[in-house]
C-alpha cells in the first residue's frame, strides 16, 4: 500500500529543520518534542520514497530532494495562504452564484455593462443572467421569481417579504432646446409648460407617473402630446424642438447621442427625486445584496458622474 502524501505541516517541519540545521531549533519553532519532529520528517521521506537529509554528517546537510523542498516551500506556504483567503471570500458568498439581474434602462444602458463586467470577473464573480426593462416589468419578475435582484427606481413599496439597497439619488431637472435657455429666465414650471408642450415619459413607466404625480399635486394638467417609453427618444424630441421633457440626469446621459442639442435647467419650484435601489427577495441575498449594491454605486460614481457633470455642471451627487 502506497503511504499517504505529506501534508503541508509535515513539509514546513522539514523545511524548519533544513533552515536551521538542527532538529532541537525546529522543535522549538513548531512548539514540538525533538522526537516528534524526527518522526515528522521520516514520514514525509517514507511518504515520498526520498531522503531530504544526509545523517551520516553533523551538523545535517540536505540531499538534492531537500534543497529543492527548502527552495519550494516558502511558494506553497504563499499559496497557501492565497487559498485559505479565496475560501474565505467564497464563505461570504450565498450558496448559489447564479444570479438573474432586473436592470432599469436608464442603469443598464449607461453603467449597466461595467457592473455586468465587474459581477462576472471581479471578487464575486457570478454566473450572470441579466434582464433590462422598465421598472414595473422588474417588480412583477422579482414576484414571479424569473429574476433575483433587480436594480429599479421603484421600490415596491406595496410588496413586504422584499429587501431595499438604496445606493443613488438624483434630482428631476427640466430639459429644454439648446440656445433657448434665456426664455426660461424668472418662469415658473406653470407658465413654461403653458408655453413649450412637455414631452412626457410613458404612464406606465415609473418616470412617466412620478411626474405625473408631481403635475397633479402642484394642479398643473398640461395637454398630452408625445409620450416615450424611453430616455433616448424623449431626448430626442425636445432636441429637434418640439417640447420641453422633466428627467433626471442618469436619464439625460441615456440619451447622450441628442444631448449636445439640449440644455439641462433646474426644475423650477418644488422638487423631487427618483431614488436607484438594488431590491431582493428577503433572505435570498442577505450576505451578497449590500456588496451589489456598494458595486453598483461606485460604477455610477466612476463611470456614469464626470459624463453627467459635462451635461448638468450644476448637479453634484450629494445634491
Amino acid at each position: 500500500m502506497t503511504p499517504p502524501i505529506p501534508d503541508l505541516r509535515s513539509l514546513q517541519i522539514v523545511a524548519a529543520v533544513a533552515e536551521s540545521g538542527s532538529m532541537l531549533q525546529a522543535s522549538r519553532q513548531f512548539g514540538m518534542t525533538q522526537s516528534a519532529v524526527s518522526q515528522a520528517v521520516r514520514r514525509a521521506e517514507a511518504a515520498l520514497g526520498v531522503a531530504f537529509f544526509n545523517r551520516s554528517r553533523r551538523p545535517l546537510t540536505l540531499t538534492r530532494a531537500g534543497r529543492i523542498l527548502a527552495g519550494r516551500v516558502r511558494d506553497l506556504n504563499r499559496d497557501f495562504d492565497a487559498l485559505l483567503g479565496a475560501l474565505r471570500e467564497a464563505a461570504k458568498l450565498p450558496e448559489r452564484v447564479d444570479l438573474r439581474l432586473g436592470l432599469i434602462d436608464s442603469y443598464a444602458a449607461t453603467v449597466g455593462a461595467h457592473l455586468v463586467k465587474e459581477l462576472m470577473t471581479g471578487e464575486v464573480a457570478l454566473s450572470l443572467s441579466v434582464w433590462s426593462g422598465l421598472a414595473h416589468s422588474h417588480a412583477e419578475a422579482l414576484v414571479h421569481r424569473t429574476i433575483d435582484a433587480a436594480i429599479t427606481c421603484d421600490a415596491m413599496d406595496d410588496l413586504y417579504d422584499v429587501e431595499r439597497f438604496p445606493f443613488y439619488r438624483e434630482p428631476n431637472l427640466l430639459v429644454v432646446p439648446r440656445g433657448m435657455e434665456a426664455e426660461f429666465a424668472g418662469l415658473d414650471l406653470r407658465e413654461i409648460l403653458a408655453r413649450h408642450r412637455l414631452v412626457r415619459y410613458s404612464e406606465r413607466s415609473y418616470a412617466g407617473a412620478q411626474v405625473e404625480r408631481h403635475l397633479s399635486r402642484l394642479g398643473i394638467r398640461p395637454p398630452r402630446a408625445f409620450e416615450f417609453d424611453t430616455s433616448d427618444s424623449l431626448v430626442a424630441m425636445v432636441a429637434t424642438g418640439m417640447g420641453v421633457a422633466i428627467t433626471t440626469p442618469l436619464c439625460l446621459l441615456q440619451g447622450l447621442a441628442h444631448a449636445a442639442q439640449v440644455s439641462a435647467l433646474p426644475l423650477p419650484g418644488p422638487g423631487f427625486f427618483r431614488e436607484v435601489l438594488l431590491v431582493t427577495r428577503r433572505g435570498d441575498l442577505s450576505s451578497l445584496a449590500p456588496r451589489i449594491a456598494e458595486m453598483a454605486r461606485t460604477s455610477i460614481t466612476t463611470q456614469a458622474m464626470p459624463r453627467i457633470r459635462t451635461l448638468v455642471p450644476w448637479f453634484t451627487q450629494d445634491y
